[in-house]
């Protein structure tokens, strides 16, 4: 997941990119990690263990969504960290190689260490499952999609157990980032019409099949699961976003400018509550939905990112939601173990007690997690891959 580091993005040179105002670049927005960390909270609440019932539990009935902000905030920030690869590239005079090496060495440092050691963790513990004997033949049959970051396209159909389960966003993320890096590398000058096109190609499929399929396939191809995880049928979830980043001077002069500033951050942040309301729908439902999420929640990221005075950015700046979100890669990676753990030892008795002590551990063992392996393997991993820098010479 991208981190909300500060980067160097524009638009206008010969590579598509050139240096924009460093007052917006190089600054720290901890509202969007204050937004990742509602995020966080939110998908963790799905998954707590001995789910009480639906209706007592609304929040955690809609805990999807909390992946969908994620898609709508990394739209925006990996397309700025892409950016910043290709303004340093410029800055160095180094080639359209240097602007892959930088990004990749960005995205597998971040990314790889933390999600292969949780992938370990989870076939051990599944080898250590007394259960895991009745679905043995299922895991391995799909193990291979998990280490190639394909298990999006299988977990829908093959239903893994949940420690697998939660690896879907992670793998359609993955995918996404190397479909941005390929239309750059096709068409950097025209990045923003290829985003475009996709987006679009990708609701007109995702109607499409929604509308049609169950006349021509087996309704069972195209469910809400396998619409919300395949990449294909969801592109524009991180999309608008990254338009949003290609286009943010624009969209910062725009709140700058605007008299309804008031007006049309409420509305964004209304709007963004409705299509959270947890619902029952069908495919073609569920198709709309997400035609109106996307735009709905990238708009409110904008708005926290380049709004002046948004009255939810102090909220969301709160430094601890800020942490929350720093750690938020590492508290999704680990939260079903801990879940899994604690519900072994039978410590239910009290549910909501039960639940806080399992949502404090989640955060505990996901700072843990962030401090002692991802960070560090982050730095380590990141200085092999990037491009050795010319030692100063002496004056």
């Amino acid at each position: 997941m991208p981190t909300n580091t500060p980067h160097v993005a524009g638009e206008g040179s010969a590579a598509g990119v050139t240096a924009a105002a460093p007052s917006v670049l190089a600054r720290y927005m901890p509202a969007l990690d204050g937004l990742r960390g509602i995020a966080i909270l939110w998908v963790i609440s799905l998954h707590l263990p001995g789910q009480m019932e639906p209706s007592a539990n609304p929040v955690a009935r809609r805990g999807a969504v909390g992946v969908e902000l994620f898609f709508a905030i990394s739209g925006l920030l990996v397309t700025r960290s892409l950016y910043q690869c290709v303004a340093e590239a410029a800055r160095r005079g180094k080639s359209t190689f240097s602007v892959v090496r930088d990004f990749a060495a960005r995205r597998i440092s971040r990314i790889w260490p933390p999600y292969f050691l949780t992938l370990a963790a989870a076939f051990a513990g599944l080898l250590l499952d007394p259960t895991f004997r009745q679905h043995s033949d299922r895991i391995r049959e799909v193990f291979w999609a998990y280490p190639t970051f394909a298990a999006n396209y299988v977990i829908p159909t093959h239903e893994p157990s949940l420690s697998l389960t939660v690896m879907w966003s992670l793998c359609f993320e993955e995918q996404f980032y190397v479909l941005l890096l390929l239309m750059y590398l096709v068409a950097p000058k025209r990045l923003s019409w290829l985003i475009l096109v996709a987006a679009l190609g990708s609701i007109v499929a995702r109607f499409t099949a929604a509308l049609c399929w169950p006349e021509v396939f087996h309704p069972e191809l195209l469910t809400n699961s396998v619409m919300q995880m395949e990449t294909h049928w969801r592109f524009d979830a991180l999309a608008w976003g990254c338009l949003g980043w290609i286009f943010h001077e624009r969209i910062a002069n725009f709140w700058q400018n605007t008299r309804h500033r008031e007006l049309l951050q409420s509305l964004l942040l209304v709007g963004s509550v409705i299509v959270s309301v947890p619902r029952e729908c069908g495919v073609v439902e569920h198709a709309a939905l997400y035609l109106l999420m996307a735009p709905l929640f990238t708009g409110l990221v904008l708005a926290l990112a380049f709004s002046p005075k948004f009255w939810l950015q102090r909220l969301l700046s709160w430094p601890p939601l800020a942490w929350v979100g720093v750690i938020s890669y590492e508290i999704y990676l680990s939260h079903v173990v801990v879940y899994r753990t604690l519900n072994r030892l039978h410590l239910d008795r009290w549910l909501l007690v039960y639940y806080a002590v399992c949502v404090t551990l989640a955060l505990a063992v996901g700072w843990a997690f962030h401090r002692v392996f991802g960070k560090p393997t982050q730095r380590w991993v990141r200085a092999w891959l990037s491009e050795p820098r010319a030692p100063k010479q002496p004056i």
